[in-house]
């Protein structure tokens, strides 16, 4: 291997063995917010609050047909899509990282 690609490889390595601490700590974040907001702000992430909302007749009609069910969706649907996205970087890494062993243990003389 040239002294370029080794040092490529090394790069590599290191970024993924760092990944799994920015995972953990992006999913933390993403997990702590929806869990704030669904304790804070419920109206933006849970549709069980906005329908007992609606059904006190606590929302005025136009924030009521916004809100009634695309609110609540709309930011489940991101924070399930953001987790997907980490896992799908932490699993294609994971393959990433296997191949670099191999990579070099075929080089090993």
């Amino acid at each position: 291997m040239t002294p370029e690609i080794q040092q490529m490889l090394a790069r590599r390595q290191r970024f993924i063995k760092r990944w799994p601490v920015v995972a953990l700590v992006a999913a933390a974040i993403t997990l702590s917010f929806y869990a704030w907001a669904f304790i804070k702000q419920p109206i933006l992430v849970n549709p069980v609050h906005v329908v007992h909302l609606i059904q006190n007749n606590a929302l005025d009609s136009a924030t009521q047909s916004l809100l009634a069910i695309v609110a609540p969706l709309m930011f489940l649907t991101v924070g399930a899509l953001l987790l997907l996205l980490l896992l799908f970087v932490t699993v294609g890494l994971i393959n990433e990282g296997r191949l670099i062993r191999l990579l070099e243990q075929k080089q090993a003389p």
